[in-house]
């Protein structure tokens, strides 16, 4: 498990080497989308800890990336923190928030009526923020004004500037992700996927490693989000409402669970390819439909079974003529 762990951080180590170049030398009208990248690939991870190690479905993922970016905003812009203390303030209140929601919530549900709760809990937290103006904008959102001027570090725009924010946000999803898959709690994730019951039975409290993760995963959404608002200059309700859960859903099953590489490529597909070819909107939504029917008739493990099946049919040994 060591050697396992030491290659996949040495792979982290040279993905974060790999985006930190990409940063600053991506051309300028390519580095939105070299951000949305990271940010929707870190998103698609983060999720990625509750369905491919638990088989839970978060309904309401994206919330905690609104919550996180709407606190750093808020903690800023009102109370006049640092925007880092203020994000690095959110993400963990976020994480905290989560797994004292998340407590009652995994203890008492699964499968669907899991689904059904976390869709339940982002519908509200989307409902607090449209119904509060004075404080977070209603449903006209806020406008973010974080107070760097026109000199930029290195001569960057805002575009790249937050890039090296997002670089720093997605390596610290993929580490903790890394981290949890090659460590003893992601053996003993693993055995509550498989069988619950069992793992009482080996004096393992399920609720509470469930809850646990439930609170990591939506801390590092909410840190994703951190980044991202003073990128665009603007939070909205809309950002985490369910149909961004439903569609972060949609990248990571058709790039393939619990495989990192299966779900940047699903975020590439989806995501980054139908902006880079400035597809309609309409027609994006139908492409990712499209893409999910195709998926589940032909390869349900998605683009990394794919792979899979693929690598194996070239290293079966082929019988001479």
């Amino acid at each position: 498990m060591r050697a396992i762990a030491l290659r996949r951080s040495a792979l982290a180590f040279a993905c974060a080497v790999v985006l930190l170049v990409l940063a600053f030398n991506v051309p300028d009208n390519r580095v939105v989308l070299f951000n949305t990248f990271l940010a929707y690939g870190a998103l698609v991870l983060s999720l990625d800890l509750m369905v491919g190690n638990l088989n839970l479905l978060p309904a309401g993922h994206a919330a905690f990336f609104g919550a996180g970016a709407y606190a750093s905003v808020v903690l800023n812009q009102t109370a006049g923190w640092p925007l880092p203390i203020a994000g690095l303030v959110a993400m963990v209140g976020c994480g905290l928030f989560a797994a004292v929601i998340g407590l009652p919530v995994v203890g008492r549900t699964a499968g669907m009526s899991f689904a059904i709760v976390t869709f339940a809990i982002g519908e509200l937290m989307v409902r607090v923020v449209a119904k509060s103006p004075d404080l977070l904008g209603g449903t006209e959102g806020l406008t973010v004004s974080w107070g760097v001027g026109e000199d930029m570090p290195f001569g960057f725009t805002i575009y790249r500037y937050f890039s090296l924010w997002l670089v720093a946000v997605f390596v610290l999803v993929l580490l903790v992700v890394i981290w949890i898959r090659s460590s003893h709690l992601g053996l003993r994730l693993t055995a509550i996927r498989d069988d619950e019951n069992a793992t009482r039975g080996l004096g393992i409290n399920p609720v509470a490693y469930k809850t646990v993760v439930f609170g990591i995963s939506s801390g590092l959404a909410a840190a994703v989000g951190v980044a991202w608002a003073p990128m665009v200059g603007y939070i909205g309700p809309d950002s985490m409402a369910t149909g961004e859960s439903i569609f972060l859903l949609s990248l990571l099953i058709v790039g393939g669970i619990r495989s990192v590489g299966g779900a940047l490529a699903g975020v590439l597909l989806l995501m980054i390819l139908p902006l880079y070819l400035e597809i309609e909107p309409a027609a994006r939504i139908a492409f990712v439909g499209g893409a999910l029917a195709l998926i589940a008739l032909i390869e349900p493990g998605g683009i990394a079974g794919l792979a899979r099946r693929a690598r194996a049919l070239l290293a079966r040994p082929r019988i001479p003529a």
